[in-house]
């Protein structure tokens, strides 16, 4: 199944056409519009990390962003991924949760060391290179009041500008795949009735974009593509020769979920 995100603009209108993968999809669907407050940006912090003993604090949620082009090599053990890249480094302290730390949406090929301990007696938590595309991701079950050293770097001789974030398991990152339950005949809503209302189906006559039916913010509803019909979209947004509907929404200015 398939997710969009973005951030709207308000007062614009867009357009969704839920489609297969090729000419032989098609089958019962259910579509939900979620909309939230736009995550803040990033916010870049000191270039003097370039040294363990320097460390930046992140702080739970909140993203960051910085650069490794004008750092410096610094060794790392061998255990946590060999490393000829020059990096940055920040700590975090354990809160006994499930702890993520990621640079999905940086800009180069990044790679993520996490180490315990302290600045001359590092020992390796665990590394990763590529997860989200060229970018990395790092997961661990916390101890409460540990300090934990992340040092960004890259792939080979790798740098250039990067964004991290750290979230614990309550907050688990959006980009984590989400299992999505199999239509029924009555889609339940992970909301309270009350925000979520029961999904309607919708006429079957939105096959062409003229004639796309309005979603409205926090709505769910169902339908099939089964007796509908393709519709060529140009190519500009991917191809598809599969039936499909489509559906229209006018931005709140917030960050929008389909």
């Amino acid at each position: 199944q398939s997710s969009v995100a973005w951030t709207s603009v308000e007062g614009t209108d867009y357009f969704v056409l839920v489609h297969g993968s090729s000419a032989s999809d098609a089958g019962d669907y259910v579509l939900e519009l979620e909309s939230t407050a736009p995550t803040p940006a990033p916010t870049s912090l000191s270039s003097t990390n370039d040294i363990c003993d320097n460390a930046i604090e992140l702080v739970t949620g909140t993203p960051i962003s910085g650069s490794t082009t004008d750092a410096p090599v610094d060794g790392i053990p061998d255990s946590c991924g060999t490393n000829v890249a020059p990096g940055r480094w920040y700590k975090w302290t354990g809160d006994g949760n499930k702890a993520f730390v990621n640079t999905c949406g940086s800009s180069y090929d990044t790679w993520l060391s996490v180490f315990e301990g302290s600045c001359s007696d590092l020992s390796c938590v665990d590394n990763n290179d590529d997860t989200c595309g060229y970018q990395s991701l790092v997961s661990w079950t916390s101890v409460v009041g540990t300090e934990y050293l992340i040092y960004v770097h890259g792939y080979m001789r790798g740098a250039g500008e990067f964004v991290l974030e750290v979230t614990a398991e309550i907050g688990a990152p959006t980009f984590a795949p989400t299992p999505i339950p199999a239509p029924t005949s009555e889609p339940t809503s992970s909301r309270a009735p009350t925000q979520s209302p029961a999904p309607t189906t919708e006429p079957i006559g939105n096959d062409d974009c003229l004639t796309a039916i309005d979603l409205a913010i926090g709505s769910e509803v169902s339908g099939t593509t089964l007796d509908a019909r393709p519709d060529d979209f140009g190519g500009v947004c991917g191809q598809s020769s599969a039936p499909g509907r489509w559906y229209k929404l006018t931005g709140d200015g917030e960050d929008v979920t389909v």
